[in-house]
């Protein structure tokens, strides 16, 4: 009795249409990883922006020096950071935590490409604040710029209030 094998063409064949699918495969999952980064970054960008509000509701003022309160928009996510996460005794007298990222920040919270949120003030208290060439109608607004760095296009800048 002769058992019949596997020719080389069909062998061949099976090869190719696994190559195929492994591909489209891992375009896929690629994309879900993004996507689930950039919903990530959403969470934690909403975030610091509800603690920079319980800190605004705490104090009367937004997380800022006294001496940068009613000039520009306040810039300097460290220093934010590190107010709202209770480690400033200055502008955190009570040491509140109003922020808890995950791992042990040092002024810094880090989306998940592992590049520092920008988080910008409305200290200027003119209901806007300017924002990688983007304007917005809030107090306070952070921006995700990991993805951005590493595809390099202006498409993939993740903003808080999108």
């Amino acid at each position: 009795m002769k058992t019949r094998g596997f020719t080389l063409i069909e062998l061949l064949v099976v090869i190719v249409i696994l190559g195929l699918l492994l591909t489209l495969g891992s375009k896929g999952l690629r994309a879900a990883r993004i996507n689930a980064r950039k919903a990530k970054a959403h969470v934690e960008m909403k975030a610091i922006e509800t603690g920079i509000m319980a800190y605004f509701n705490k104090y009367g003022k937004l997380p800022a020096p006294d001496s940068c309160q009613g000039l520009e928009d306040y810039t300097d996510s460290a220093t934010i950071i590190t107010v709202i996460t209770g480690k400033d005794e200055v502008l955190n007298p009570a040491k509140i935590v109003f922020l808890e990222p995950q791992g042990e920040p040092v002024g810094v919270f880090l989306d998940p490409w592992g590049v520092p949120y920008q988080v910008v003030l409305d200290t200027d208290y003119d209901g806007t604040v300017d924002i990688m060439g983007a304007t917005a109608g809030r107090k306070t607004a952070a921006v995700s710029t990991g993805l951005y760095d590493a595809t390099g296009n202006t498409n993939d800048v993740i903003f808080s209030w999108h």
